[in-house]
């Protein structure tokens, strides 16, 4: 008997979203509907209204895009699982590691909801007024921009590395004029860096960060009992599977002040026997860091975004 090759899904982080964009897989598929009206009901508020709004800025707010994101990914993904063995793993970056959490079968898609609209919460608040943003640099000889890092903080800039995203790119946090400093000088390692449009600071040992996870470590409680995961979660800052509660738990939290280690994650994948991924949108930055890696894949993708889709499950795969 031929032994299987262990497969896994991989889920998008927060992405920028345009007025219009998933309209017409909403309006297509009645599994996305009832996700969305899944999440409306635990929000007490329409979730559709606001993240099909023609106001950019109301779309792209975290209170909206990113449970929005959640039951985009979460009705794709039940229509995969419908049809298919189990992944071995299930691996998200920053957004996509909660996600990641609920499609696992850690955490119900109710305490799901409430986690990714608490956390925009809570940053809202103490983000306010400090300036801080997060610019994503691809195509970047990593030695010297990591050199070119260290000058701008040495000379007092406040930056630092928020993810490793592939042996080319990475994302930093930080003061917009330090990022736009960086982004000056990242055609001099061979790349580009572009601040990200409604990027929260993200995944840092900056005070801030600290402070927005001793907040959600205080405020967060599961309405429902966490469990152990099904499927193993491949953790975004440390690249090791997590198999307990606790140890998923643990990593929500505390993925606040670390660096993620996504490329060092992808790795692990491949060292752990994977040799086939399933990206599950919305959002292309799983795909294009995946260009980047040292490793290949074979690839299938599930975005929402005109792509191929799965076909919607029945009522017994509801």
């Amino acid at each position: 008997m031929t032994e299987k090759t262990p497969n896994a899904i991989l889920l998008n982080p927060q992405v920028v979203v345009e007025p219009g964009d998933y309209r017409d897989l909403y309006d297509a598929r009645p599994d996305v509907r009832r996700a969305f009206g899944e999440a409306s009901e635990v929000l007490g508020t329409d979730l559709a209204a606001d993240f099909f709004a023609e106001s950019r800025d109301r779309i792209n707010s975290g209170r909206v895009v990113r449970p929005a994101s959640l039951a985009i990914a979460t009705a794709l993904y039940r229509a995969v699982a419908a049809r298919r063995e189990p992944p071995a793993y299930i691996a998200g970056l920053s957004l996509g590691s909660i996600i990641a959490g609920h499609l696992g079968g850690h955490m119900s898609f109710r305490d799901a909801v409430r986690m990714t609209h608490l956390m925009p919460v809570i940053e809202d608040e103490e983000f306010a007024g400090t300036g801080l943003g997060v610019a994503f640099y691809y195509g970047v000889d990593m030695e010297r921009f990591g050199e070119a890092l260290r000058e701008e903080t040495a000379a007092g800039r406040v930056l630092s590395p928020c993810a490793y995203t592939a042996a080319d790119q990475m994302i930093l946090t930080g003061e917009l004029s330090a990022l736009k400093a960086m982004n000056l000088r990242a055609p001099s390692c061979g790349g580009v860096g572009l601040v990200i449009p409604y990027g929260p600071p993200a995944h840092s040992p900056l005070p801030v960060l600290r402070r927005v996870e001793e907040r959600f470590r205080r405020e967060w409680r599961y309405l429902d009992p966490p469990r152990d995961p099904d499927v193993p979660l491949i953790c975004n800052v440390t690249a090791r599977p997590l198999r307990t509660a606790a140890e998923v738990t643990e990593s929500f939290i505390t993925q606040y002040g670390r660096t993620v280690l996504w490329d060092q994650s992808v790795r692990r994948l491949a060292g752990l026997g994977v040799r086939a991924v399933t990206v599950i949108g919305p959002g292309h930055f799983v795909l294009k860091s995946l260009r980047s890696t040292a490793v290949s894949f074979e690839v299938e993708s599930f975005l929402g975004d005109g792509g191929p889709l799965p076909e919607p499950p029945g009522e017994e795969g509801r």
